[in-house]
């Protein structure tokens, strides 16, 4: 900002000493008229200073009204991440809540053998490989999934974080490498 000014400056005052070296003088040149004319040189420099110094200012404003819109933008920023925190937790509990198909309390989901291992082109994972999944996923601390073989938001978010953690492509999907995966590390930490 003052780079601007100060090369302005020195553009003028080199303007001014050019200006001079290639004025023609006279040897009768009046002292009085040349004394005025260099006034008016100085005058018109003294303008475009004035100019430039305006131009700063209205700079520098601008300049305080971007920095104001860039903090806005970071606490939005900051608020999105947090009201995205505060839905993936309460989905999470949505997902707890959900009602489970009735079975026996002490009785966990087997893995299913043949369709995770198996990879079925197209199909999607079944509703007990998902019920499977769900329970591993808790299992390792993935989050809290209740095993109902329902693939909603939370088993989404808890598989791109398994994924993500295991180093697989993040996809949210559950296809045949992501439930060989879940059932290695679910396998590995069973006593």
């Amino acid at each position: 900002m003052m780079n601007r000014l100060t090369i302005a400056i020195a553009v003028a005052g080199w303007a001014l000493y050019g200006f001079s070296v290639l004025m023609p003088r006279s040897s009768g040149a009046d002292p009085q008229a040349e004394i005025a004319r260099l006034r008016q040189v100085a005058e018109t420099a003294g303008a475009d200073r004035d100019a430039l110094a305006a131009e700063l200012v209205r700079f520098k404003e601008g300049n305080r009204d971007l920095q104001h819109v860039q903090n806005r933008i970071a606490a939005t920023t900051q608020e999105l991440k947090h009201l995205e925190y505060l839905r993936s937790r309460i989905s999470g509990e949505i997902d707890v809540m959900r009602p489970q198909p009735s079975k026996a309390p002490s009785q966990a989901v087997a893995p299913p053998e043949s369709s995770i291992l198996s990879d079925a082109a197209g199909a999607g994972p079944s509703k007990d490989e998902i019920g499977y999944a769900q329970q591993a996923l808790t299992a390792l601390g993935f989050g809290p999934l209740k095993a109902d073989g329902v693939f909603g938001p939370g088993t989404r978010r808890a598989v791109e974080a398994f994924q993500q953690a295991r180093g697989l492509p993040v996809t949210g999907k559950l296809e045949a490498a992501t439930l060989r995966a879940i059932q290695n590390s679910h396998v590995a930490v069973q006593p």
